[in-house]
């Protein structure tokens, strides 16, 4: 099950066979294929999207890929191994026995979602009854499952044994009133009958109920429907070239949705290989990338970072690697440059976010000029840059960031006020300020809700962090607003330094760089600043623990 050839694909480059396969998949354009190209690079900055009728439903890319290819490896874990006919047996049965335990298409359910494939199993059975699931953190709380329960109702929790065992077992001022279902194979009989759901409307309902990452502020649920997801996977299969032939490691947790889109959902419409990635260290990514030859690597910024760093003088290359892609935080240009340098890796930024999936990348073929920005729009996704009263402003001019993808939510769970605020007129405001350049390609400028106020100045928070990551023994660096006591408000930084420095010499740094109101007034220097389990910056902690600091 090949995907099919695209204009927006750039093709396997990392052998002959693959060249010589991307220039017939290139001859068998169409005019109207390559009219298609033309159109998307036009001024309106809108990528053509994905024109054939495909599936809609994770249940019938499943079907398909266990029809065309039954014994072909579909998920490969650190102890188990999938072939596509075996998990499409273990989906059906997993169903059968969800519908018999009270999981039913009306009802909710929590997954505790990790790297393998018992909860590969369990995702793609609760998407077969089209059951409104909740992505949860292996380590969830009661507290926090109280919370979920509180917003979706009744609710089953599914996880590994030993995960459902603790949260069992922990204390809490409340019993915890719920269903909970193991999700590893029991074996013996599962009830004969295969639940199907209601596949008329399963396409368009509600099913994945996934917290954004509150890195600015508190999460919020934001609700996707199959179709939804399965634009995504197509978006990524198509815009990289990827097929049966590839192998994705997941090095990124599938509990987020670049690893679940960029993984798992890709696989299963390419019909490729999906090769999990449990707990990350350096060491155990280059070897699941070596023993399995693996041709796409998804990964967080931290985990290249790590890598990179942790690869010697001497590194063993991936031989087979052919595409690095990198999501869930910004992609420091240093890390870039010793990827390239150590391990002859050009990693491929994505842009998104929860509510919008896939917005922009860059591909192999862009090459890695670092005027490049984020990339351009992705196939399907159609962007704006708008004033303050919504008209659209010139190429290369700054304004804020609208866009519209098939991979959209479609509502906040229990914010209709949010939901209504997110959108203008169909189009979804990301908070960020952007600017399109010459190409066509995205840079992003900072967050629209993040810049400062200094005596009447705006202060772009972005700018004054690239000031400071300048500075050889900075590492990290988070800058915000802090409010004055007149009612203004004064630049702040959190900072890690190693080696350390004294706080005068990074103001001098600053002053060198910076205007004088964009100067920091006062700096913090930590060990470390927190994160989530993507790497990406928990943005609204780190003010709370400056703020207590400061108390």
């Amino acid at each position: 099950m090949r995907t099919p050839p695209s204009p927006w694909s750039p093709g396997p480059s990392h052998s002959h066979l693959s060249r010589v396969r991307w220039r017939r998949r290139t001859d068998m354009r169409t005019r109207t294929e390559r009219r298609a190209w033309s159109m998307a690079t036009a001024s309106e900055h809108q990528a053509d999207g994905p024109g054939r009728p495909g599936p809609t439903t994770l249940r019938e890319l499943l079907d398909s890929a266990a029809r065309a290819r039954p014994r072909a490896v579909a998920v490969r874990g650190e102890d188990a191994v999938l072939t596509y006919g075996e998990l499409h047996e273990r989906v059906r049965a997993t169903a059968r026995r969800f519908e018999a335990l009270g999981v039913t298409g009306r009802g909710a359910a929590g997954l505790l979602l990790e790297n393998t494939p018992d909860s590969v199993v369990a995702l793609l059975a609760a998407a077969r009854l089209g059951v409104r699931l909740v992505p949860l953190e292996p380590g969830t709380t009661r507290t926090q499952l109280g919370s979920v329960r509180e917003a979706l109702g009744p609710l089953s929790v599914m996880g590994h044994t030993a995960r459902l065992a603790a949260l069992e077992g922990a204390e809490g001022p409340d019993p915890l009133d719920c269903a909970f279902i193991p999700i590893e194979d029991p074996g013996g009989d599962t009830p004969s009958r295969v639940p199907e759901g209601d596949a008329a409307a399963m396409p368009d309902a509600p099913f994945l109920h996934q917290y954004t990452s509150g890195s600015t502020g508190e999460p919020k649920v934001a609700v996707h429907t199959q179709r939804n997801l399965v634009n995504g996977g197509d978006i990524y299969a198509r815009s990289y070239g990827i097929t049966e032939d590839d192998r994705i490691l997941a090095a990124v947790p599938l509990l987020h949705s670049f690893g679940l889109v960029a993984g798992l959902v890709t696989a299963l419409r390419a019909g490729a290989e999906l090769v999990l990635l449990g707990r990350f260290t350096p060491a155990r990514l280059l070897r699941a990338l070596e023993e399995h030859a693996c041709t796409v690597l998804v990964a967080a910024p931290m985990a290249y970072d790590l890598t990179t760093r942790a690869a010697g003088a001497s590194p063993s290359v991936p031989r087979a690697l052919r595409l690095c892609l990198s999501s869930g935080a910004a992609l420091p240009p240093a890390v870039a440059r010793r990827a390239k340098e150590r391990l002859g890796l050009d990693i491929q930024q994505v842009y998104g976010c929860t509510e919008a999936g896939v917005i922009a990348a860059r591909r192999p073929e862009d090459g890695s000029a670092a005027d490049l920005g984020v990339g351009r729009p992705m196939p399907g996704v159609r962007i704006r840059v708008v004033d303050e009263r919504g008209d659209e402003v010139a190429r290369g001019e700054e304004g804020a960031l609208l866009v519209r993808t098939p991979a959209m939510f479609t509502h906040y769970l229990g914010h209709a006020d949010a939901t209504r605020e997110a959108f203008a007129d169909g189009w979804y405001r990301t908070g960020d300020v952007a600017r399109v350049g010459p190409e066509g390609h995205l840079h992003l400028v900072g967050r629209k809700d993040s810049f400062i106020n200094v005596g009447g100045k705006k202060v772009n928070p972005l700018e004054v962090e690239q000031a400071l990551l300048a500075h050889p023994s900075v590492v990290e660096a988070v800058v915000w607003g802090e409010t004055t006591d007149d009612g203004g408000e004064r630049v702040r930084a959190s900072v890690v330094a190693r080696p350390p420095l004294p706080a005068t010499e990074l103001t001098s740094h600053c002053r060198a760089r910076l205007l004088p109101h964009q100067v920091p007034a006062e700096v913090d220097f930590v060990a470390s600043l927190p994160k989530s389990s993507m790497g990406k910056i928990r943005r609204a902690a780190v003010r709370t623990a400056a703020a207590v600091r400061r108390s």
